[in-house]
């Protein structure tokens, strides 16, 4: 057993040719945080967070806005619970954030029930603005998705049993999300409970997304799945001169309009486009409807299957108001299922759906800081740094640039965070610095 300089026994652990031991001095293993600290300032979002939350801290020996800062920031350190801000107490970390002191993880849940809708509707300006921080000029595609988020747990409020495909009878949210599909960046979203249907809610959220934009309606094209295509949703967004592109369910109205087709046109890959026109059921008027043929070579095709289970798989319906091929309707639709890689690295990555409490505003808030936290690393890729890691994921861009080891040192009354000179990422994180300058 080896001893210190003050004589106190030290384990040391040999591995290959290394001794491993811990140490009293000063290191940090997260110097790259300095990176969202400063976009944190050059963003805006420290002051924004302030001013929806002014109101609960009278008294208060913990800022909401620290509070909520604190989670933003353990979520892009990789934490998925509340127990996981113990990694903020770090003399880097404070120095870079300005923060006084970290709350112990039970005051997070005591103080994030004060949350209510108002507060929430604050958070939510802050997604919407870090999007526009990106937003590109011209046509704008928004993909409208839900998913289910399994809770686990009793008393968990809002939590309802509802359709989740994963876990059926199990108690869940039915969160909401619209993303910018050129930029990647989360335009808006809220917290549902589970008991919600897929399209619950959506016409206001539409309403919301178009009034909050700073991007002209007329330039917008709305992407909807099947289970949030209705009629009602369709009027809305005719109302305000935008687009849609939505799925449609092979319903026998449907089913019985694609076989009255008698010309299809090949667009290659053995698939075929045609055009119908049909008013379903709770539509205000007939709609254009993009029909995509699919033919499977004999080889793939399924033994014996009912009829529209076999039509499920071979055709594929897309009702717009466009002027566009229907291949390029198709197309268009498609190229909107980067929202289902997004809800996977929010759910995976960022944890936006695995930290939670008992309350559902504090559950959505949770949520919201989830969302904060992806669009604040979406405006560093794209604004900051190279075109290979536009789009990086956390992982490996935690990997690369925020998890940098350096020594800690105090000198002349300042605090000097020391990264290694020859780096790789040195001149990536000087370029990335001054670029939020």
């Amino acid at each position: 057993m080896q001893r210190s300089k003050k004589g106190r026994p030290r384990k040391v652990i040999s591995q290959g040719n290394a001794k491993i031991a811990f140490t009293g001095k000063a290191v940090t293993s997260h110097a790259g945080m300095a990176l969202i600290a400063r976009a944190l300032e050059h963003f805006g979002v420290r002051e924004d967070l302030k001013q929806p939350t002014a109101d609960l801290d009278l008294g208060k020996h913990h800022l909401m806005s620290d509070l909520l800062e604190q989670l933003i920031a353990i979520r892009l350190m990789g934490g998925e619970a509340v127990s996981d801000t113990a990694l903020l107490k770090d003399d880097a970390l404070a120095a870079f954030f300005d923060w006084d002191q970290i709350a112990h993880p039970s005051t997070f849940g005591r103080r994030l029930t004060e949350m209510r809708w108002s507060h929430n509707l604050g958070l939510q300006r802050i997604v919407t603005g870090l999007s526009d921080r990106v937003l590109n000029a011209g046509q704008r595609l928004v993909a409208i998705d839900s998913t289910v988020v399994s809770v686990f747990g009793e008393k968990i409020e809002g939590a309802e049993r509802g359709y989740n495909p994963h876990k059926p009878g199990r108690d869940s949210y039915h969160p909401l999300l619209a993303v910018d599909v050129g930029t990647r960046a989360v335009v808006d979203g809220y917290l549902r409970p589970g008991s919600c249907a897929s399209n619950h809610g959506l016409e206001g959220f539409i309403r919301k997304l178009i009034a909050d934009s700073r991007h002209r309606a007329e330039q917008t094209v709305f992407r909807m799945d099947k289970g949030l295509t209705s009629g009602a949703v369709l009027d809305t967004i005719e109302q305000f001169g935008a687009g849609y592109v939505g799925k449609l369910k092979l319903t026998p109205t449907v089913a019985g309009q694609i076989s009255k087709i008698r010309e299809w046109r090949a667009i290659g890959n053995g698939c075929f486009a045609a055009n119908i026109y049909c008013r379903l059921e709770g539509w205000s008027r007939p709609r254009r409807m993009a029909v995509i043929e699919r033919n499977q070579p004999a080889g793939e095709q399924p033994q014996q299957l009912p009829l529209f289970e076999m039509m499920e798989g071979r055709y594929e319906v897309v009702v717009t108001n466009l002027h566009l091929n229907a291949e390029n309707i198709w197309r268009l639709y498609n190229r909107g299922t980067v929202v289902e890689q997004i809800i996977e690295e929010l759910k995976n990555d960022f944890a936006a759906t695995a930290i939670r409490t008992s309350g559902f505003w504090a559950n959505d808030a949770l949520f919201l800081t989830g969302l904060i936290a992806y669009n604040l690393l979406n405006c560093i890729r794209r604004l900051g740094l190279p075109k290979a890691l536009a789009t990086a994921r956390l992982k490996r861009l935690g990997l690369l640039l925020l998890q940098l080891p350096a020594n800690v040192i105090r000198r002349s009354r300042q605090l000097w965070i020391k990264i290694k000179q020859d780096h790789p990422m040195r001149l990536i994180f000087y370029r990335a610095m001054a670029a939020l300058q």
